[in-house]
């Protein structure tokens, strides 16, 4: 993809089996394994905050109850985001967007930035959250490539940030998907591994896309998909499929 260094090998939510999922925990985890980029997912406390938390709900992966868009950064603030994961990681705690960019950048790494917010709140989730981004990232750092499942968020990406990569994040890959792509200014398509027969990478890559699976955790897997010309993968254990990576 013009213009963005992609790695083979993306940290999925930092270094999601070794270390609790978007977390700063996680993020420096990542950068000990030797990964390159890391994902996360960033949403709207119930008072426009933006933090990274990837579930609709807070009960998985913290101490806390209830949505996380109804609930104020003050509560957020709270809550442990780690002892769930392992107790040696008890105290951690659920950062914001802002937190998360300074150890991220800080450790050098590079970052895909999902905006993870429905239909309805894609528009205000990308337009707040890419402005706490576009004054925190370094200006001498290759911007984040920033993706979403929200059409509404990936057109109010190209608003605002306009010259960051913007890559279109499906579960299931649609017929229309070159005519999709092109709507929004995206220079990737993301998808589940599953969805990434080699006949469709082909034609994605004729296209000009960039090809990223996801969540990537073997590496005859991960092997394959690079063969069919897949150009990254997301993973929960970047270390093991680093040991391959070429």
């Amino acid at each position: 993809m013009d213009g963005v260094d992609l790695p083979r090998v993306i940290g999925h939510r930092g270094a999601a089996a070794t270390a609790p999922e978007n977390t700063l925990a996680g993020f420096l985890q990542a950068a000990r394994l030797g990964v390159r980029w890391v994902e996360l997912d960033v949403q709207l406390s119930a008072d426009d905050v933006p933090v990274v938390f990837h579930d609709d709900r807070l009960e998985r992966t913290t101490d806390g109850h209830g949505r996380l868009v109804e609930t104020p950064l003050s509560v957020l603030r709270q809550l442990d985001a780690g002892a769930w994961f392992d107790p040696g990681f008890r105290g951690e705690r659920l950062p914001t967007l802002a937190e998360a960019l300074t150890a991220i950048a800080g450790a050098g790494l590079g970052l895909c930035l999902e905006v993870k917010a429905d239909e309805a709140w894609g528009e205000r989730t990308a337009r707040i959250a890419l402005a706490t981004a576009r004054q925190l990232w370094p200006a001498d750092r290759p911007p984040p490539m920033v993706s979403s499942f929200s059409r509404s968020a990936l057109a109010a990406a190209a608003r605002v940030q306009p010259d960051w990569p913007r890559g279109f994040l499906v579960d299931t890959v649609p017929e229309d998907w070159a005519d999709q792509v092109r709507r929004y200014g995206c220079t990737s398509l993301h998808t589940r591994h599953g969805e990434l027969a080699p006949a469709r990478v082909r034609a994605m890559k004729e296209a000009g896309l960039a090809v990223l699976g996801y969540t990537v955790n073997d590496c005859e897997l991960a092997q394959a998909l690079w063969g069919a010309g897949v150009d990254a993968v997301f993973s929960d254990y970047p270390e093991r499929l680093l040991t391959i990576a070429r």
